[in-house]
This record gives C-alpha cells, structure tokens and sequence, in this order.
C-alpha cells in the first residue's frame, strides 16, 4: 500500500473514531436533558434518535446491533424494552464498546437502585469528557518523544549511508569480523533503544 495512502487512511480512522466518541457523550447528554425535562424512559431513546440524522443503511428490526450510524443504533433500543432486555447490552459500534457497555451498566444500576437516571448520565457523560481529555493530552504530550525515537532509529542507517559518501568502505564491513562485531553489536543496541523508548511511551500513556 501507499505509505501516503495508508498514512491518510490512518489519519481519517483517528478523526472519525474521535467524532464518534463525541457524538456518543452528546447522546448521553441529550437522554439526561430530555429525562430532567419529564421524558419517560420507555419513549426515550427513539426521541433521542430523531436527532440525529440516519445513514443508508436500513437494518431490519430485529438487528440487535446495527453498527452503522447512531440513529439506528438508538432506534433498535425500542425493541430492547419490549423484549425486557437491558439497553444497549449488544451494542458495539458506533464509538467503542467499552463506552456503550458502561452506559449500558449505568442504565441497569440505575433502575435497579431509584437513583436518578437524569443525574447519573449526566456524571457518566462528565467522566467520558474527562476520561477523553485526559488521553488527548497524554496523546500530545508523548507525540515529540514518539517522533524522537522514529528519528533516532534511523540514525544508524543514516550514518552508514553517510560514511559510504565520505569513502568509507562498506565492503570492509561485512567482510571482517570486526566487522561484523559492530554491525551485530549495532543493530541490537539499536533495536533494544527502539523497545526502550516504546515501553517508555506506553508507560506514559496509560491513564
């Protein structure tokens, strides 16, 4: 594949996943308003996706997880209260499982123990907010140590390229055992920094 094509691919991933997520916490926000304004729960959900705008996709109703926009992923959860069955429990798309699985559990507890679904949802859409903050800035804070280490990695490469255009013989390299000793001895020092360094990142990245 294009290294450009795959990298603008991987760009367009990035940003529809963030808009996703963002609609998803708007969704949330909007169920708690619509809840504090007297909305009861079992009208709830179709209200919510009126909206927002369906896609061409047209899933059957039967579909316990649509995946393709949000509308039909709000529509279906009519069917889940008629069938008794807990919201959202087979959603995982759009935006990530993770999330439609902690709204999922937040609407069970809350019906489970009285507590005020208007409130809750609002405190999970809070805690989405930050929890997203949170990564965008651990995201940004480790984008120059990522770019570091991708530089450095090919310093060596670099640097060999380098001694061959002063008239370093490359042949002498690979030929002897010395040689040999500092390729091999190179190489893996070099690769034990890149580990290093991507341990390091991840390490810095987790919440």
């Amino acid at each position: 594949m294009n290294p450009i094509k795959a990298l603008t691919n991987l760009i367009t991933a990035k940003r529809r996943a963030a808009q996703q997520y963002a609609e998803f916490i708007t969704v949330i926000r909007q169920a708690a308003a619509l809840l504090s304004a007297g909305r009861p729960l079992s009208h709830l959900w179709p209200e919510v996706a009126d909206a927002h705008a369906p896609c061409k996709a047209a899933p059957t109703p039967d579909v316990r997880d649509p995946k393709c926009c949000m509308h039909h992923v709000l529509a279906t959860q009519h069917t889940a209260m008629l069938l008794e069955e807990p919201y959202f429990a087979h959603i995982t798309a759009p935006s990530d499982t993770a999330g439609w699985q902690q709204l999922s559990a937040t609407l069970t507890l809350a019906q489970d123990t009285g507590m005020s679904l208007a409130t809750i949802l609002s405190r999970l859409a809070d805690a989405l907010e930050a929890g997203e903050d949170a990564h965008q800035a651990r995201e940004a804070a480790s984008a120059g140590p990522r770019a570091t280490a991708s530089l450095l990695a090919w310093l060596p490469v670099a640097g060999l390229g380098l001694a061959h255009m002063l008239g370093a013989s490359l042949t002498e390299l690979m030929t002897t055992p010395t040689g040999w000793i500092l390729l091999v001895s190179g190489a893996g020092l070099a690769l034990l920094g890149r580990r290093w360094s991507a341990r390091m990142i991840r390490t810095a990245q987790e919440p």
